[in-house]
C-alpha cells in the first residue's frame, strides 16, 4: 500500500471514529469537511423539497391522479409515507415546526406523533419496514452522508418519558 492510499485509509478511519464519538456525546451526526479546498454547493444539501421527491413513486393514486404527501387524505398508504418523511427529516436535524409547515401546515405535535408512530410501525410491520428501506436506498444512491448511512440502523426503541425517568432517579421506590 502506497503512502497516499494509507493516508486516505487512516483519514477515513479517524473521521468515522470522530463522527461516532460525536454522535455518542452530542446526539446527532456532524458534517465533516476534510479538504478545505472543496467548495460546498447547495446541490449536496438535501432540502425538504428534494426529500419529498423521493416519495413520489410510492404515492398512492386515486382516479389515476397521485395524491401529494401534503394532502389532508388519511387513507393508510399516505400517512405511512408521511411518518417516514417525518422520521427522515427529523434524523437530518430539521426543526419540527419546519417539517410540519412543509407538509401542509401541520403542527409540530403532529410531527412528533408521526415519528412515534413510525417507530411503532417499524417494529411491527414488515411491509412498512420494506417501504422505508426502499426510500432510504433511493436517497443513498444520490447522497452520501453519515446521516444517510445511519438511517438504515434505525433505533427501534421509543423515546423514554423524561418526566418518569426523573421520578425514578429521585425516588428509587417508584418502579
Amino acid at each position: 500500500m502506497n503512502t497516499k492510499d494509507y493516508k486516505k485509509k487512516m483519514e477515513n478511519e479517524l473521521v468515522k471514529a470522530f463522527i461516532d464519538n460525536f454522535y455518542e456525546k452530542v446526539g446527532y451526526y456532524p458534517t465533516v469537511i476534510i479538504d478545505r479546498n472543496v467548495k460546498t454547493s447547495d446541490d449536496k444539501v438535501l432540502t425538504l423539497s428534494k426529500l419529498e421527491t423521493y416519495f413520489e413513486r410510492h404515492l398512492p393514486t386515486i382516479y389515476e391522479k397521485k395524491i401529494m404527501l401534503s394532502a389532508k387524505n388519511r387513507s393508510r398508504p399516505l400517512p405511512e409515507l408521511r411518518f417516514i418523511f417525518f422520521f427522515i427529516a427529523r434524523s437530518m436535524k430539521y426543526n419540527l415546526i419546519e417539517i410540519g409547515k412543509h407538509l401542509g401546515k401541520r403542527d409540530h405535535t403532529t410531527v412528533i406523533h408521526g415519528i412515534n408512530t413510525f417507530r411503532n410501525l417499524y417494529q411491527t410491520d414488515e411491509r412498512f419496514k420494506n417501504k422505508y428501506y426502499d426510500i432510504i436506498n433511493d436517497i443513498k444512491q444520490d447522497y452520501e452522508s453519515p446521516i444517510m448511512d445511519n438511517l438504515d440502523k434505525t433505533e427501534n426503541q421509543p423515546q423514554s418519558n423524561l418526566f418518569f425517568g426523573l421520578l425514578q432517579r429521585k425516588n428509587p421506590a417508584i418502579q
